[in-house]
């Protein structure tokens, strides 16, 4: 094997970064839509199938149902279930249980919501927000939120994501579990909204503009031309002629504001067709307006239902304004007043119109809208809550109307009136989904561009099981470095050549991508021999690259391909480098190994450990202070699952004699397994330099298996 490392070509890494985005722009996801006069999607297929979420008059998942509690009924008939079993959100069982409910099989008995043993997967949230419709109040409003929900609602296990219509997050909108990634997203949220810009203190809003040029309210109309004339002291032919001017102009910026906004949310959803399992989707907006006359809107609508529909996605709205009177009808910044009754359906408009959207979404893909309320943490949290399981239904059609999706349906729980379905207005397209996975996993070309296009798949590829682990430390030579890890199964490479000679040849392509653009990269070719991973203690192929790196948050992509299969795979992982000083007193990251009976010490890539195995750990800690000339530095060691301790490493002194540089302090400590039942977990490592009373900590994930 070979660590040399090469640069890759500007223009090759422009490519590249030109991929990392979580959805398409507007054109392209238009490119790809569905047939717009298709009312729901169609399905091909003898079985088709809906989640649904039951809940009690407090918004809590009502688990345990079983199957012959449901009462299907398509076009008001009761039709039998074929497939019904109740799934655990993120459970090591979800992508089992959509995948036996895929085969078309004719039973399976509920689980009642039982699952098997091993690490949770995690819920799949992403947050949509809708920056283009946010007033500056509301977005404040969405960052607390948003932070909030980081701080102390995201789990161990939870992968999560922050997309907006503007794309103003940039690289940083993907899918992670790494806090200091959302952080920096939420940062980057900032005004977007788009309003007209006029001289005029008389305030037409996209409704009012909408209730002029599509609704024809003539009393409205009448009521700006008179406000106008007033403002401007003109007659009013020329009166008319500004308030036609300036409802055209505002409902033209409106249309491609609302079109932009679900072309961009559908191209979202669709790029989450690779991921397994339900996703939860929350959409961030103040609301706007919808008008078939103006634009295509409701096809994109309905595109992204179907899109819902097909990649297992439920949407919840949050309403994020404070009030409801528009700055076109605030009484207190109108120079205007109205007395008459030319405006009575204003302020209703103002108030309901621009929630059409959000409640559209929410019904169709089986969510929720939480509107006219200020208690966005209790929407939210209500939202995970209901969310935690669902049920997954299927039913063999009967009818043509059923085959193509156009059935009306209805799911009736016997004997519990009290109970509530949230369900889908669409039924899943399995042809669809099966279309959409060969579509992703054909080949691009050449290999060197099958190379590319793994390395800048929006989520990691699994054709050839690729892990990657990376980490900073500070050396003596290099300051400040990234140190990458990185695995694959050695049971998915192809081998060629003559007996006892074999081996498999893979190229490996390299990033690491910082916020600012800059980047450092890696290209290798591993020779892998047959002779080396031909025994099970031996079956992984491991290999490290040291990249010198400022400090800064970093993602770090990683692509491999075997020259024989042409199986690629790759994986994704994200590191904040902080600044390290020589008066900084700090740890590097954590690397972890294994160490068991069978097998011999290995270093621990994708840091899934079996329960009879032994965890290692190692640390470095930097500028110790040296007080009266003997650093003192303590470090403790334990192990959380969620908030709670269940484990712990005694308080231990660092030896000042290991270490022939006393800037540069190691540390390793071991913990046994064999205590813990499976699950993810989280490493916290604790240095306390004693001389000054400054603690510094890491926290590293792991799951027991």
């Amino acid at each position: 094997m070979t660590d040399k490392a090469y640069r890759v070509p500007l223009r090759t890494l422009l490519v590249l970064i030109s991929g990392f985005t979580l959805f398409a722009s507007p054109s392209l996801a238009q490119q790809s839509q569905q047939n717009p006069a298709d009312d729901v999607v169609r399905v091909k297929t003898e079985l088709v199938q809906t989640d649904v979420t039951v809940v009690d008059k407090r918004g809590n998942f009502v688990g345990g149902l079983r199957a012959e509690q449901f009462d299907l009924r398509v076009d008001a008939k009761s039709t039998p279930l074929a497939f019904f079993d109740q799934v655990v959100t993120g459970s090591p069982t979800e992508e089992k249980q959509l995948a036996a409910s895929r085969k078309g099989v004719a039973s399976v008995p509920s689980r009642e919501g039982k699952t098997e043993t091993g690490a949770d997967r995690g819920r799949l949230i992403f947050f949509f927000v809708d920056d283009v419709h946010l007033s500056g109040t509301s977005l404040a409003r969405a960052r607390s939120l948003l932070s909030r929900f980081v701080e102390n609602k995201m789990t161990v296990n939870d992968r999560v994501a922050l997309v907006s219509t503007s794309g103003q997050i940039g690289f940083l909108q993907q899918l992670t579990d790494n806090k200091a990634v959302l952080r920096e997203a939420i940062a980057r949220l900032n005004y977007k909204s788009n309003p007209e810009t006029t001289a005029s203190q008389v305030r037409i809003s996209e409704v009012d503009a909408n209730l002029v040029a599509s609704r024809g309210d003539q009393g409205l109309f009448a009521y700006l031309v008179e406000a106008t004339m007033q403002e401007f002291q003109t007659g009013p032919i020329n009166a008319a002629n500004i308030v036609k001017n300036r409802v055209r102009q505002i409902n033209a910026q409106a249309k491609v504001a609302e079109v932009e906004t679900l072309s961009r949310l559908e191209s979202l959803i669709r790029s989450t067709s690779p991921l397994p399992g339900r996703k939860l989707i929350f959409f961030v907006s103040d609301g706007f307006v919808m008008d078939s006359k103006r634009s295509s809107g409701t096809d994109v609508m309905r595109r992204v239902v179907n899109q819902a529909a097909n990649v297992g996605a439920v949407i919840y709205t949050l309403d994020t304004r404070e009030n409801f009177l528009g700055a076109g009808v605030d009484a207190s910044r109108n120079d205007h007043p109205e007395f008459g009754g030319r405006l009575a359906t204003r302020n209703l408009a103002e108030s309901k119109t621009p929630q059409e959207p959000l409640e559209t979404l929410a019904e169709e893909t089986g969510g929720r809208s939480f509107l006219n309320s200020n208690a966005l943490d209790e929407g939210l949290a209500q939202a995970l809550r209901e969310t935690s399981s669902y049920y997954l239904l299927a039913w063999r059609p009967d009818t043509e109307n059923q085959r193509d999706g156009k059935s009306r349906l209805q799911i009736i729980i016997r004997d519990r009136p009290d109970l509530r379905v949230r369900m889908r207005r669409h039924f899943l397209d399995f042809t669809t989904l099966k279309k959409a996975s060969l579509e992703s996993n054909r080949p691009t070309g050449t290999p060197e561009n099958e190379l590319r296009a793994a390395l800048a798949s929006l989520y990691p590829r699994q054709e050839l099981p690729t892990s990657l682990s990376a980490g900073y430390l500070n050396t003596p030579e290099k300051g400040t470095a990234l140190s990458v890890s990185m695995q694959i199964d050695s049971e998915m490479l192809s081998f060629d050549g003559p007996a006892g000679k074999q081996e498999a040849v893979v190229d490996v392509l390299g990033v690491a991508l910082d916020d600012r653009g800059k980047f450092s990269s890696f290209k290798q070719k591993l020779n892998v021999p047959r002779a080396a991973v031909n025994s099970k203690e031996q079956r992984f192929v491991t290999w490290n690259e040291l990249l010198p790196l400022p400090p800064g948050l970093y993602q770090v992509r990683l692509a491999v391909r075997d020259g024989l299969s042409g199986r690629t795979g790759s994986a994704i992982e994200w590191i904040e480098i902080p600044s390290v000083g020589p008066e900084s007193f700090s740890i590097s990251s954590l690397f972890l190994g294994e160490r068991s009976a069978d097998k011999p010490m290995r270093v621990n890539v994708d840091r899934r450990f079996a329960r009879t195995s032994v965890l290692r750990f190692q640390t470095y800690v930097y500028a110790p202070s040296r007080g009266t000339g003997v650093p003192e530095v303590w470090i403790q060691a334990r192990i959380l699952r969620g908030s709670q301790q269940v484990a712990a490493v005694a308080p231990n002194r660092i030896p000042t004699d290991i270490s022939k540089d006393p800037q540069r302090l190691p540390y390793w400590s071991e913990i046994d397994l064999r205590q813990l039942p499976p699950g993810w977990y989280t490493l916290e490592v604790s240095a306390n330099d004693r001389v000054t009373g400054t603690i510094a900590t890491q926290r590293v994930k792991f799951s027991v298996e």
